[in-house]
């Protein structure tokens, strides 16, 4: 079974309130009954097999993940992971769970992943299209649906780590990043997300911000950081993306995707 990858609108460490839109890049996760590298699993697949195990007494099994999506990026793979895999072992035993992004949401939160659980990956990653969420809450507030006509250029900066994050530092942001919530909210999609990745931006990559501002000088309708990096991203018209690509190329590895529709199928 497979989950989509995603960029943000609005990052939802500040005020618990984000927004999310899944991108063309996948991640398929399949079952089978013998599994020889167990000890090789994350602890996030870790923790959801356990959930399943003691829930409803599952017989182990191996797992395989195959991604698109760099691990670390800011392109919500684990939220990504989380959903295919959840989807799969359901699919496999037939079995019914309500809500799977909140699911993948609480178990992200519980195997360390995520501070929030990023509710808004997760079900950016199961639904598509654009989804408004209230973390803190774990509630959905909205799915919206997206443009298919445009591309997204992603940059994977060479050299360039996450750095440390501080919840307390990024809650002093607060009210900055609901103000970015309620104009995404209100429809200005791509100049919420041009504010969200300019911001996350200056707080942890200061030195990304320049890339940024060439992007958008290139014409670029919406730029900046992704979650918490250190991916960027442009949104382009299509038939501009090889200007973006070029203008990436020179920082690191280039990736190409594009929105995915509300309800699309894999």
């Amino acid at each position: 079974m497979s989950a989509w990858a995603g960029i943000s609108v609005v990052n939802a460490l500040p005020s618990g309130l984000g927004a999310a839109t899944a991108i063309s890049l996948r991640v398929d996760a399949t079952l089978s009954n013998t599994c020889t590298d167990s000890e090789n699993l994350s602890q996030l697949v870790k923790t959801i097999l356990k959930y399943f195990e003691n829930r409803y007494s599952l017989p182990k099994f191996c797992v395989k993940i195959l991604s698109q999506v760099p691990p670390g990026s800011g392109l919500k793979s684990s939220s990504a992971v989380a959903v295919a895999l959840i989807k799969a072992i359901i699919y496999k035993y037939s079995l019914y769970e309500p809500n799977i992004p909140r699911l993948a949401a609480e178990l992200s939160k519980i195997a360390g992943v995520s501070f929030t659980g990023a509710l808004d990956d997760a079900a950016a990653a199961y639904y598509g299209g654009i989804v408004f969420t209230d973390n803190t809450n774990m509630k959905i507030i909205r799915v919206d649906d997206v443009r298919d006509d445009l591309n997204v250029v992603i940059l994977i900066p060479r050299d360039i780590k996450r750095p440390y994050i501080s919840l307390n530092e990024m809650r002093r942001y607060s009210s900055l990043f609901n103000t970015i919530f309620e104009r995404a909210f209100q429809g200005d999609f791509f100049k919420a997300m041009t504010m969200n990745g300019i911001a996350i931006a200056k707080i942890l990559y200061p030195n990304l911000e320049d890339i940024i501002v060439k992007a958008l000088k290139l014409g670029a309708l919406a730029a900046g950081v992704s979650g918490n990096g250190p991916s960027l991203f442009a949104v382009c018209r299509e038939g501009d993306e090889e200007f973006f690509q070029e203008l990436f190329s020179s920082y690191g590895d280039v990736l190409k995707a594009k929105f995915v529709r509300f309800g699309e199928e894999m």
